[in-house]
């Protein structure tokens, strides 16, 4: 009697016809990273979002959507026309504005928005367009937010009558129970935003450390992302100033920009718990809101690639160097921040060979 190995019985077993869609062994996985546009969070990362599930979690003007648009655009840059970003906006909020901020391509073939708030409608539609794909596109599904879809049987009901309780997240936990693989495996990206509830002490006076959050939308979803990214609250600490060294706020001028904090919930390369600031610089479109010549600027001072002494900024004697022999024109002193942005600003050969230098760490991680 022939002996068959185990790897022949799996063989055996993949290839019967009864078994064949049950299961993805037949698909190519396809591996790639969607940066973010901004260089402390690809680092942080790995180089960018992965294909499968991820959420964005965190307060009201955190900038959970300005993000996830800013990977949409980057997955469009990555996948040309065959990449083709979904977004469900179920929250209602989707201004010209902040799609003309992301720099994102809004033709027909390559974008569409759904105004749906019903959970069931929303999850068959991404169903379909997963399984039903003769053009072989590429999605990102950025569902903005979970907690605003409503279940078919509750939205009929009077504004009295209870809701299920749980239900939405019963429909969450089932849709990424059936949808969590195939999105992965055929080469798919979502994002899921949601927001952060305080939890309610039944005892007042009970010790609790300081205020507990948790994310909405049930369990299900920390359970199936790859990454869960909570953007957190923004103090005065955190803006940029026309005037940053003035020692009162009435005095520091007007906002020039911000710096958004992101804290990783969750992460497949243990980033879980650390936090990333990057800056956002106000008024710029075309996909540049993140401010790379401020970030540039301080990854410049944590490598010791510049250094500050009084007022003034100088260059290391090794990015000097390396800059000449790339033949790329610079100054070797600035008399002030402000000055060396400016100056970033405006060289943008500069800025970007020091982007690419910063760059390739992130994709070597």
């Amino acid at each position: 009697m022939t002996k068959i190995t185990a790897l022949e019985q799996i063989e055996s077993f993949l290839n019967e016809k009864g078994n064949q869609k049950y299961h993805f062994n037949n698909i190519e996985e396809l591996h790639y990273k969607i940066p973010s546009g901004s260089l402390n969070l690809d680092i942080a990362l790995g180089g960018g979002l992965t294909s499968g599930a991820h959420r964005f979690t965190g307060i009201n003007e955190g900038g959970k959507t300005s993000c996830a648009l800013a990977f949409a655009k980057n997955f469009q840059d990555l996948f040309k026309d065959n990449g083709m970003v979904i977004v469900v906006k179920s929250e209602g909020r989707l201004s010209p504005l902040m799609l003309e901020r992301s720099g994102i391509d809004t033709s027909p073939e390559r974008f569409f928005v759904l105004d749906c708030n019903i959970f069931e409608k929303v999850f068959e539609l991404i169903r379909d367009l997963v399984y039903n794909n003769d053009e072989k596109k590429r999605y990102m599904f950025i569902i903005d937010s979970v907690d605003a879809l409503c279940r078919i049987n509750d939205i009929d009901k009077a504004f009295d009558e209870p809701e299920q309780v749980a239900g939405g997240a019963l429909i969450t936990s089932v849709f990424l129970k059936k949808m969590v693989l195939p999105i992965s495996k055929m080469g798919h990206c979502m994002i899921l935003t949601s927001q952060v509830r305080v939890e309610v002490a039944t005892n007042p006076y009970t010790a609790r450390g300081g205020p507990k959050t948790k994310q909405a939308g049930g369990n299900a979803v920390k359970h199936y992302a790859n990454f869960i990214l909570e953007f957190e609250e923004r103090y005065n600490s955190d803006i940029m100033f026309t005037n940053p060294s003035a020692s009162k706020l009435e005095d520091k001028g007007d906002p020039v920009g911000h710096y958004c904090k992101v804290r990783f919930r969750k992460s497949v390369n243990e980033k879980t718990g650390a936090q990333v600031r990057y800056p956002i610089k106000y008024g710029r479109t075309e996909g540049k809101s993140v401010w790379r010549e401020k970030e540039v600027a301080d990854l410049m001072f944590s490598f010791q690639m510049a250094s500050k002494k009084g007022a003034w900024i100088s260059l290391s004697e090794d990015l000097k160097k390396e800059l000449k022999e790339n033949n790329i024109d610079h100054e070797e002193k600035f008399q002030g921040e402000q000055k060396f942005l400016a100056y970033l600003e405006s060289n943008e050969e500069l800025t970007a060979f020091l982007y690419s230098e910063f760059k390739k760490f992130s994709d070597a991680i």
